[in-house]
């Protein structure tokens, strides 16, 4: 479906498709770096998404850069409008239906256009021909951002009027539009994240952006870290209730059964108390699969299951790696379970305790399966459609390596001998290499992770956190002191470099490609520039009890109780008051009235951030911003309430206020 319309601007539309760019693939962008790679996933139907999956959307293909925000369900030139005011626009709150609101007013009459619809069906031929003709223009400018250029071009639009901007947008336009913080400055945020407690595990695609978390309730949690929206499934959602029996004497049948589980009292598969159910398996770890629909789960047996050991892939049984589709309904347990249960205390109804009743658990329908009591980890390689899985003797000390096929789930005949079953497992940013720490156990080597052969050997038995960067050729490390050393993976073991930092290290991450790193200590969380071997910026992070940092080409993202909190360093880009309004916040006001040990008044955000300490770079290019304490009465930080910033954008002086959290 199309809208009608036009307007007096004049593009050709004989004898050409418009409308083509909807042939095109379209992808999830949700760290905004402006590419579809080749590990994110295609998405075939916006219709009908998860929360999770809900975008940004791209189109990156054949010359055409067009986007989508979350709400949309297509993509086209007029959604392209759209999303870039949500990203840019300030007075319109990252909302689309503001967005929608202000591109009809400034140019529904003229276009005879409504933008109300304009995510849902595509745009008037005429109008689209020359929105394509106009970005089309802006991608071939000079710059690393496409993203930046259509926001230049619509700049442009909005202060012409009209969607034909070819002869109008210069580079000049593009080059001294924006400021541009990135890899310069720290903003930090949260997504509330109530379900997320004591998670079993929780695992991040750098690729996609989307994390998965584990819930000790055995719920999956799949969250896009672009936008903290979230999906919540059942990992087995079963269309039947389980299979439940007790074996018992015919002097313990007791027909006055209410079905009463108030005693039970279950956690990670074991329940305490007197009787009850006991299940034989326990649902311990899930991993994103390659597409974001999939997810990679670790059952393991409880003391009431089958413990036998085999290091091998399974004809039968319950326990092992299941790649499973995220949400679909479980298969019940098979009624060759009823034989498997069994009655712990024979006596129970004459010493007065419940009888305790076995029970398999729901398993979920998989794509594929390995079926093995003692899988303890595994990691996937997306690139290299491998999955890498820990196989125990169920000792808990020694174990194997072994590499499975990720689709399949079929192991090869690669194998690595460990002597430990918890080892630590750093997969290389290209998939190639995988750096296997076993502390005092056994050799940290660096794996061909084609083969799992050996390729180098590293003389550090105490690699507590590590990750690759520089293309793979270093590795960035911790020993658990305040130090990080970078490491050349290829001739030398001796630390090229290294830098003391203010505390204990906890965790140490990269960016997809290596070239930056973040290490989160006792206190704060640094980020780093992995070429130069120096600390670019950091903040204090004082949450208690992370479970888990990973990183993104725009953000670092640590989840911890309830919450998900990011740090951005990229993306930073903008015009100076919608930037100056996403660096505002209370911590910025405190350390601005204990630098300057002044009372509140209005000042200047350039005033503000150089007394913080700011460079005179990054300080003179807010210096038209001018900031407003609320209340006016408001004497301390934490009686600061609001902040009014006023500024230019788009050729017009405008206000925004800022409530402070």
């Amino acid at each position: 479906m199309t809208a009608c319309g036009g307007g007096d601007d004049s593009t050709n539309t004989q004898s050409k498709n418009h409308y083509a760019y909807g042939d095109y693939p379209v992808c999830q962008d949700i760290d905004l770096n402006g590419e579809c790679g080749v590990l994110e996933q295609t998405i075939t139907n916006l219709e009908s998404l998860t929360a999770s999956a809900s975008g940004p959307f791209l189109i990156d293909s054949n010359g055409y850069f067009l986007t989508a925000n979350s709400g949309a369900k297509l993509v086209s030139p007029f959604t392209t409008l759209i999303q870039n005011e949500v990203l840019f626009n300030p007075m319109v709150s990252g909302n689309s239906g503001q967005a929608k609101a202000y591109l009809q007013k400034i140019f529904g009459d003229k276009y005879n256009i409504n933008f109300t619809d304009l995510d849902v069906i595509h745009g008037p031929e005429n109008e689209t021909a020359q929105l394509i003709a106009s970005f089309h223009h802006a991608i071939s400018l000079s710059g690393d951002s496409a993203y930046l250029k259509i926001a230049a071009a619509v700049d442009k639009m909005v202060t012409n009027r009209t969607f034909d901007i070819r002869e109008s947008l210069s580079q000049a336009d593009l080059d001294t539009s924006f400021v541009n913080l990135n890899n310069h400055y720290l903003l930090s945020g949260s997504y509330p994240l109530s379900p997320l407690t004591s998670p079993k595990s929780i695992t991040m695609n750098e690729n996609t952006g989307l994390l998965l978390a584990l819930t000790s309730d055995d719920k999956l949690l799949q969250i896009n870290t672009g936008t903290g929206t979230y999906s919540s499934f059942p990992a087995t959602s079963a269309l039947a209730s389980p299979q439940r029996s007790a074996l018992l004497k015919d002097s313990d049948h007791d027909d006055d059964d209410d079905d009463d589980d108030d005693d039970d009292h279950c956690e990670y598969g074991i329940c305490t108390g007197t009787g009850g159910i006991q299940v034989t398996s326990s649902l311990t770890f899930a991993a994103q699969g390659l597409s974001n629909q999939q997810a990679y789960l670790i059952y393991q047996p409880t003391a009431y299951g089958d413990n036998s050991i085999s290091n091998t892939c399974n004809a039968s049984g319950d326990n092992g790696i299941y790649l499973s589709e995220i949400g679909k309904n479980a298969k019940s347990p098979s009624p060759s379970g009823v034989k498997k249960q069994f009655i712990i205390d024979s006596y129970s109804g004459a010493s007065g305790t419940d009888p305790i009743v076995i029970e398999k658990p729901e398993l979920p329908m998989s794509e594929a399966e390995c079926l093995n009591n003692h899988i303890n980890w595994l990691t996937p390689i997306y690139s290299k459609k491998r999955v890498m899985a820990v196989f125990t003797n169920g000792s808990g000390q020694t174990a194997e390596l072994k590499l499975l096929n990720s689709e399949t789930l079929v192991a090869s005949n690669q194998v690595y001998n460990l002597s430990t079953s918890d080892p630590g497992l750093i997969l290389s940013k290209q998939g190639a290499e995988l750096l296997v720490t076993q502390g005092s156990y056994g050799q940290t080597m660096i794996l061909d992770t084609e083969t799992l052969a050996p390729k180098n050997h590293i003389a550090k038995a105490d690699i507590l956190d590590a990750c690759f960067v520089n293309d793979d050729r270093e590795l960035l490390i911790s020993d658990g002191t305040n130090t990080v050393s970078w490491l050349d993976t290829r001739s030398s073991y001796q630390p090229i470099a290294s830098l003391e930092l203010d505390s204990r290290v906890k965790r140490v991450v990269s960016d997809p490609e290596g070239k930056y790193s973040s290490v989160l200590t006792a206190n704060r969380v640094y980020l780093l520039d992995n070429t130069a071997r120096k600390i670019i910026k950091s903040m204090i992070y004082d949450k208690a009890y992370p479970y888990g940092m990973s990183m993104l080409t725009d953000k670092i993202i640590i989840s911890r109780y309830g919450a998900i909190d990011y740090i951005q360093f990229s993306n930073l880009v903008g015009s100076s008051i919608k930037v100056g309004y996403q660096m505002l916040s209370r911590d910025l006001v405190t350390l601005w009235l204990s630098s300057s040990e002044k009372s509140l008044h209005s000042t200047t955000l350039a005033h503000v951030l150089r007394t913080n300490g700011e460079s005179e770079a990054t300080s003179r290019q807010f210096g038209e911003i001018d900031l407003q304490w609320l209340p006016t009465n408001a004497t301390t930080a934490a009686q600061v309430q609001q902040v009014k910033l006023t500024g230019y954008y788009r050729g017009e002086r405008i206000s925004l206020y800022k409530v402070l959290k």
